[in-house]
């Protein structure tokens, strides 16, 4: 049953960063190209959060927790549960600022939508880090488990 949990957990991890990167991306090619775009953008990156982010980030917490049951406690664990907490927390208020960002948008708020844009990117940062740093630790730990 834990092979399965973990397969489910590296599932949603590689689903949530591929998700974080798209979402790079699309705000890559999208920002600063007059406020049709950005009001498309801004609809776009919240119909991704609620339909693939969120569920993801929430499936690697709630198959995290399965595997934390089994899992020896040890300071690369509370590494990697430290920079995931940091990573899921991050995420949620990022989904509040993409929220926002999008009601400044479709009200042509512009000031405010380039405020809750740079908050975003900032958040967004933060998000990649952690989820980088979470996977290379989770990564540590595996190997040593395996040798």
């Amino acid at each position: 049953m834990t092979r399965a949990w973990l397969f489910v957990h590296l599932l949603m991890v590689g689903l949530w960063l591929g998700c974080v990167l798209t979402e790079a991306l699309f705000e890559r090619a999208l920002l600063g190209r007059g406020s049709a775009a950005e009001l498309w953008l801004a609809r776009l990156h919240w119909r991704v959060d609620l339909c693939i982010e969120i569920p993801a980030f929430c499936g690697v917490l709630l198959s995290g927790a399965v595997l934390l049951q089994q899992a020896p406690a040890g300071p690369w664990l509370w590494l990697k549960l430290g920079f995931a907490g940091l990573a899921i927390a991050a995420n949620l208020f990022c989904v509040g600022l993409v929220w926002r960002r999008l009601k400044q948008a479709e009200i042509g708020d512009a000031a405010g939508f380039a405020r809750t844009d740079h908050l975003q990117h900032r958040v967004g940062a933060v998000v990649l880090l952690a989820l980088l740093a979470a996977m290379g630790v989770g990564f540590k730990i595996g190997l040593q488990s395996a040798t």
